[in-house]
């Protein structure tokens, strides 16, 4: 035999999902013990959800945990002082390619380690010449190279030759030719002349590279000025300048990859084309012009600068807020050093100063379609692991994301609405995971607004009327879990007769019955009769009809106490589920019956059943008028002559205020006085008289309050019952609908 093992769902397993019928249920336990449906929306989205059926529903606070746990483990890994590191390393290694390249030339990169440790930090620094020997002469390696010499170095040495005997001493002047692609002599040239102004002007550059300063901003300043001498090292610093200004212009314009290639005097110009049709397009907006057309037209040029999606000015301004954050959050989080060296490396990038002009301007004009945006991000970053400055400025965007979907979480606990919260961007930041625990709660009130239990009221929620006989059929079910299923409904049929209500017994037709025919039962009397064949005659005598029987119509008034004592030990929250009880048992089986709620502390209020279901209206204090309760309820009662008329009061409690009426039944104002006793035991005589039963449900055992009820009972001959909040229901449905049906003949 195949065994099985089943273990509780821990969220990995895949399972069906929540059905609308899990969320009513568990709705109904929420707001039937205490609450409305915003509070318990409020916890099912904030706590999420176990259902009986086994299913669960995670919480958005299990979301904010899962997003404050991955921001605080990026605070803990990461490192921001490695920044700058990396660039410092390729900065490095352009030196000592120009270092090396240079003393290639010079003939001396075969030095002897002892020569070496003289040099600079990047294997360059001190001439290894003799420092006593006169300027320009020559090492013994130089004059060692020999060789004949080829056509290019010999145009590079007569350009040389002329640009030293113009200008000598003029270290970046006399290099001009390696900045134009030739590179000086060859190693052992044998024009003792050019070598000795070649050897000047290596020299110069290479005291240039040893008094380069130390910080990453002021080394790319100089090095934008400094005439390279070895082709490689060239290449390298023009590929790195391009890659540093690119990953800045990224944190601005998030398709720039897509849109340049690279970052040459060309697209430098027009990017500053870009900004400067962006910066106009932004002031006629904020001018309040009309910009549709102008924003289509700017897309159409520089859309490819610009993620998809963007539908109008608003969120084209909205977009590069986020993008540009990403670079102040980064500068907010360093220390005032290093924010130092990365604004003064961004100044040494990008020296146009249109360009700068145009930057500057857009940040102001952002800032003034959107003054309330408030301050960027800092965070206290304290791990090691190191990044590049890309790396930093995608993470300052995902801690920066991370912030704002804390808020957007924050205020769709606040709104009951999570629909605007990206499930998407969940998953990029915290996994699948976490995407389904989104997706799940967005589809919550959908899902029950497509069922038909709640719907749209403003920005909030309310329930349907099919939702509040849900809750009360719920209410229902609870208050009779502990009875015997017979017990409930069951309703002895001494006999039958003209009535409203269809048996599935049948009798024979006699004259002056209702006509509701049994066909079967007839058809099959008839064939007994005149046996099988066609066509079948029916006489009168064949006709079977449905026995039927009478209710008695009722009309009940629920009186609610909702004095300060009733809201201890869930005394009010039991006499409101048992109201919706009541409501729920009267639509499903008393269809021509009707319930009122009259809920009553110092003044009274009359309810409709779906109001229960919320506690906006309680107000207790002042007192317990029981006297204006009865009155009113007296005189809603009235209105029904027909059928039972009864008073169910749920109380823990004796009067201690009463209405005072002038002759013209004018209210004069209520009040608190031991009169209250007596005034309210006149109006139980006025109730009797007009033939409405009073039923009492104390919820107190004192002996004062006891007899206070055993009074009215004798009174209106009605009855006394004493309960506790569990069995409350149990009493009143019990005692209702044994005393509902009566059979007629």
């Amino acid at each position: 035999m195949r065994s099985f093992r089943y273990s509780r769902w821990d969220g990995s397993q895949e399972l069906e999902l929540f059905t609308a019928e899990d969320v009513m249920e568990h709705i109904a336990d929420e707001m039937l013990d205490e609450g409305s449906l915003r509070s318990a929306l409020r916890r099912m989205m904030q706590r999420g959800a176990e259902f009986s059926s086994g299913r669960r529903m995670m919480g958005l606070q299990e979301l904010l945990d899962k997003l404050r746990e991955a921001r605080s483990n990026n605070l803990d890994r990461y490192n921001l002082g490695s920044i700058m590191d990396d660039i410092t390393e390729k900065l490095e290694q352009v030196i000592d390619t120009e270092r090396k390249g240079i003393k290639h030339r010079l003939g001396e990169d075969d030095e002897d380690p002892a020569d070496q440790a003289q040099d600079g930090p990047s294997g360059g620094g001190q001439s290894p010449r003799d420092e006593d020997s006169p300027q320009g002469a020559r090492t013994p390696r130089a004059e060692q190279a020999a060789g004949p010499q080829s056509p290019g170095r010999q145009a590079g040495q007569q350009t040389g030759g002329q640009q030293a005997s113009g200008e000598q001493g003029d270290g970046d002047q006399s290099g001009s030719d390696a900045g134009s692609g030739q590179s000086g002599p060859a190693p052992g040239s044998s024009d003792p002349m050019f070598r000795e102004i070649f050897e000047g002007m290596a020299r110069r550059h290479l005291e240039q590279l040893d008094h380069l300063p130390p910080d990453v901003g002021g080394r790319i300043g100089q090095l934008r000025e400094y005439d390279f001498m070895d082709p490689e090292a060239r290449q390298q610093f023009e590929e790195l300048l391009q890659m540093l200004q690119q990953q800045v212009m990224q944190s601005y314009f998030k398709g720039l990859q897509q849109g340049l290639q690279s970052m040459t005097p060309e697209s430098m110009r027009q990017m500053q084309n870009m900004v400067r049709d962006l910066n106009e397009l932004l002031e006629k907006h904020r001018r309040g012009e009309d910009t549709e057309d102008d924003f289509e037209d700017f897309m159409k040029k520089w859309g490819e600068f610009f993620p998809d999606g963007m539908k109008n000015v608003d969120d084209l301004a909205n977009h590069l807020q986020q993008q540009i954050a990403q670079m102040e959050s980064l500068l907010n989080s360093m220390t005032p050093e290093m924010r130092q060296q990365l604004e003064d490396m961004v100044d040494a990038l990008f020296q146009d100063g249109g360009f700068q002009q145009e930057m500057s301007r857009l940040a102001e004009n952002l800032g003034r379609l959107n003054p309330s945006g408030g301050a960027p991000n800092d965070f206290q970053f304290g791990g090691d692991e190191p990044l590049t400055l890309q790396e930093a400025m995608r993470l300052m965007g995902d801690m920066n994301r991370l912030d704002q979907l804390e808020r957007e979480f924050m205020q769709a606990i606040r709104s009951n609405d999570v629909s605007n919260i990206d499930s998407d961007e969940i998953g990029r930041l915290l996994g699948e995971e976490a995407q389904k625990m989104t997706e799940q709660m967005q589809q919550l009130t959908k899902m029950l607004e497509e069922a038909g239990l709640i719907r749209r009221k403003g920005s909030d929620w309310e329930l349907t009327p099919k939702a509040v006989r849900k809750i009360g059929e719920r209410a229902l079910k609870d208050i009779f879990g502990s009875l015997k299923s017979a017990t409930f409904g069951d309703h002895t049929i001494e006999q039958s007769g003209i009535g409203m209500e269809r048996l599935n017994e049948t009798k024979p037709y006699q004259y002056g019955d209702p006509f509701a025919i049994d066909v079967e039962k007839s058809i099959m009397n008839a064939i007994s009769r005149g046996g099988p064949g066609s066509p079948i005659k029916l006489r009168q005598d064949d006709f079977e009809i449905y026995r039927t029987e009478t209710l008695t119509q009722c009309s009940t008034v629920i009186m609610l106490d909702m004095s300060y004592s009733m809201m201890m030990a869930g005394r009010f929250q039991a006499g409101r589920k048992v109201a919706l009880a009541l409501d729920s048992l009267i639509r499903s089986q008393f269809p021509k019956d009707t319930l009122y709620v009259v809920a009553f502390s110092y003044f009274v209020l009359t309810l409709k059943p779906e109001m229960l279901l919320d506690s906006y209206w309680v107000e207790y204090g002042g007192g317990t008028n029981f006297q204006e309760a009865l009155r009113q309820a007296r005189m809603i009662l009235n209105k029904h002559k027909a059928g039972t008329r009864q008073i169910i009061m749920i109380t823990d409690g004796q009067p201690t205020t009463f209405s005072s009426w002038s002759g013209d039944d004018a209210w004069d104002g209520y009040r608190r006085s031991p009169r209250a006793l007596e005034e309210t035991l006149r109006e139980v005589v006025r109730c009797t008289k007009d033939g409405i039963t009073i039923n009492t449900f104390m919820m107190e055992k004192d002996r004062y309050l006891t007899d206070f009820v055993a009074m009215m009972a004798r009174i209106n001959r009605g009855r006394a019952f004493y309960a506790t909040p569990s069995r409350l229901g149990e009493y009143i449905l019990l005692d209702y609908v044994n005393n509902k049906k009566k059979v007629v003949r």
